[in-house]
């Protein structure tokens, strides 16, 4: 399976789906997701405001909510960068499969593919 079957036979989970499926007692793969977004700069501005008042809430920390939960999570300082770069690959790849790769798939892709290990260790 190539890197982008995944899209072309998936169809867009509609968020009463989304909501209970996806992330039912999950609540740091949507904060994962949100980080993501917003590393790409893709985040609404008020969904950037909600994520930041969870997050403070949540793991406590300043307003800057991706430095409290990159440190919480013991993350790298550079992995905005890297987001960033894997993005521009990743939207070069689908347009030359002759596909859309929406920033809310990239998403999905990046928190299964590299933060899967933090939602098994949130779980237990």
């Amino acid at each position: 399976m190539g890197l982008f079957d995944f899209f072309r036979r998936s169809p867009k989970p509609s968020l009463a789906t989304a909501a209970g499926g996806r992330y039912a007692g999950r609540p740091l793969l949507i904060l994962l997701e949100n980080y993501v977004l917003s590393a790409i700069g893709t985040l609404a501005p008020d969904k950037d405001q909600l994520v930041a008042s969870i997050t403070q809430r949540i793991f406590g920390g300043g307003t800057d909510w991706r430095t409290t939960l990159r440190t919480t999570l013991q993350l790298g300082d550079s992995l905005d960068e890297s987001l960033r770069r894997m993005w521009a690959e990743n939207q070069q790849q689908a347009q030359q499969a002759g596909v859309t790769l929406s920033p809310e798939e990239f998403a999905r892709m990046i928190a299964d593919q590299n933060f899967a290990h933090l939602l098994t260790a949130a779980s237990n």
